[in-house]
């Protein structure tokens, strides 16, 4: 009886030795937390092992991720997996169908985004750039020549014109002539140049039917009007006078002293020709509604797979830039020690507690081996 109870005895003792000294080893893993001195000599194993090599362990789990886990093929193929597109594509799209059921305004969603009084601000600053950018313009181009001013498609297009603008003239003036208010008007041109020529014109109107001779006039004059030569004639004169207009200097048409006034004239009529009030106090999805169906099958799908694209494609800068290694050595840099033991506690706790019982039935066989031995000894 008394060897069976020596036996079981050793065994108990090593149990508790071998549970004991694999609970205390894992608990060496965190704590203590901080370094031990003792008549100012840091005690052996203070501090544990995870708080002395802490940062060296969080500088390692970050080059461990990097280089296996968030690798640069790694997240090129994941952005480029047609299902995280078909994903991504879905919830803008739901996001995009529950914004279309609301009445938001402009002023309203740049309210949301903090920017106050945005019709009056954005008014101000338009007015302000453009009367800048017209008072600039007029002075660096004030000795530029109309003709360099004038865009070439613009210029080309008028030269074009030019014939029609003829014949827009001699048609208006064709029309006005056989008119009865054209018949009249020769008729006083007549008087006025008779009563104009004293006693000539009296005896020549002695001798002169007005009437008869305001309509021959009449009718000769639309004759001349529609000759090829008369629209000839006017057809050089016109471009005659675009040509003068051309060879002009900017400061020759708008002199140095009327910029400013003309700067400020021209920018308040393109104000006046914003229509701002509607613009931004008209819902935007009012605006967004007839191009509902192609925002959301053409535009968002495309918009979001070239995102996708572009970010998969500068992946690696991407990741370069952003440092992951060093972003998660950080983070963990952060822990606190006691949250890491508790994660690592979570985490593993039941593996620890089996390696702490382990230890128990590994010393439990040791001390009966002991007892044997012992006995035979």
């Amino acid at each position: 009886m008394s060897v069976l109870f020596t036996i079981l005895l050793m065994a108990v003792i090593g149990g508790f030795i071998g549970a004991m000294t694999n609970y205390i080893a894992i608990r060496m893993l965190f704590r203590p937390y901080k370094a031990v001195y003792l008549f100012n000599k840091r005690l052996p194993f203070t501090p544990g092992l995870i708080p002395k090599r802490r940062d060296e362990l969080a500088e390692h789990i970050g080059k461990v991720v990097v280089s296996h886990l968030l690798t640069e093929d790694a997240i090129r193929a994941r952005l480029l997996d047609e299902n995280l597109q078909r994903e991504v594509t879905e919830t803008i799209t739901k996001m995009f169908h529950e914004k279309m059921k609301l009445e938001t305004t402009p002023n309203e969603l740049l309210h949301h985004l903090g920017y106050e009084n945005a019709e009056v601000r954005s008014i101000s600053w338009l007015e302000r750039t453009l009367e800048i950018e017209i008072s600039r313009f007029l002075t660096t181009k004030q000795s530029t020549q109309m003709s360099e001013l004038i865009p070439s498609m613009l210029e080309n297009e008028l030269t074009k014109k030019l014939p029609h603008v003829t014949d827009r003239i001699t048609s208006k003036m064709s029309v006005f002539i056989a008119s009865e208010a054209g018949k009249i008007q020769i008729k006083q041109m007549l008087q006025k140049f008779f009563e104009e020529h004293g006693k000539m014109g009296s005896m020549a109107r002695m001798f002169i039917n007005i009437d008869s001779f305001s309509e021959k006039i009449q009718q000769e004059g639309l004759k001349l009007i529609n000759q090829e030569d008369t629209k000839n004639i006017i057809n050089q004169l016109l471009t005659t006078e675009w040509h003068n207009f051309e060879a002009k200097e900017l400061q020759e048409l708008i002199p140095t002293e009327k910029q400013a006034h003309l700067a400020g004239q021209l920018t308040s009529e393109i104000i006046q020709a914003v229509p701002h009030e509607k613009l931004f106090n008209q819902p935007i999805q009012g605006i967004l509604r007839n191009y509902e169906a192609a925002i959301t099958e053409k535009m968002i799908p495309f918009a979001v797979e070239r995102m996708l694209d572009f970010v998969a494609t500068h992946s690696a800068e991407i990741v370069e830039r952003m440092d992951l290694a060093k972003l998660v050595e950080t983070q963990i840099a952060t822990f606190s020690l006691p949250e890491i033991e508790k994660l690592v506690v979570e985490i593993s706790g039941r593996e620890l507690k089996m390696i702490t019982y382990l230890g128990g039935i590994l010393g439990g066989f040791i001390g009966i081996i002991q007892g044997i031995l012992a006995m035979w000894i």
